[in-house]
């Protein structure tokens, strides 16, 4: 797969992997809202880096809050879940099989989730130039070999 695709995943990816890890520890909407700020710093980030035009940064605005959208629904869906995880582990004798299924329904919510975000991660990936894509791969793998991060979490 080339760079670039990979790097327009893994914005996807961290949106996904942000919302279900702040949504499996129960998080607030405090964190929420510093996740929410978190990334829109890094995505205004991004669009100065590459240039992007009005046009092509109310796309990635738009998919960006769509995307923090979708996240914070299945967020406030699941609030209930932490407690059933640690009641889970609290008890005495630990039930595997409640486990591997609370795993699973959150696997299957994760991939429910990543079909809605993809086609935001089109919509950007299509607004950006080829040399637009290609500046922003490179600029990510400098900072991924700069700081060892891996996806958009440590270098927007």
């Amino acid at each position: 797969m080339k760079n670039w695709k990979k790097s327009l995943i893994a914005l996807g990816a961290v949106g996904i992997v942000a919302g279900a890890g702040a949504a499996w520890a129960g998080q607030g909407h405090g964190h929420l809202t510093m996740m929410k700020h978190m990334v829109s710093a890094r995505v205004e980030q991004a669009e100065d880096f590459i240039d992007a035009t009005p046009q092509q940064r109310q796309v990635i605005d738009s998919a960006k809050e769509d995307i923090l959208a979708k996240i914070q629904s299945r967020m406030e869906a699941k609030q209930g879940h932490a407690a059933e995880m640690i009641d889970l582990l609290a008890a005495d004798k630990l039930d595997t099989d409640k486990l591997y299924q609370l795993a699973e329904q959150r696997a299957a919510d994760i991939r429910e989730l990543a079909k809605e975000i993809v086609p935001q991660i089109q919509k950007v990936h299509d607004a950006l130039t080829p040399a637009q894509r290609q500046k922003l791969a490179q600029h990510v793998k400098e900072l991924h070999a700069k700081h060892g991060q891996h996806g958009f979490g440590g270098g927007f």
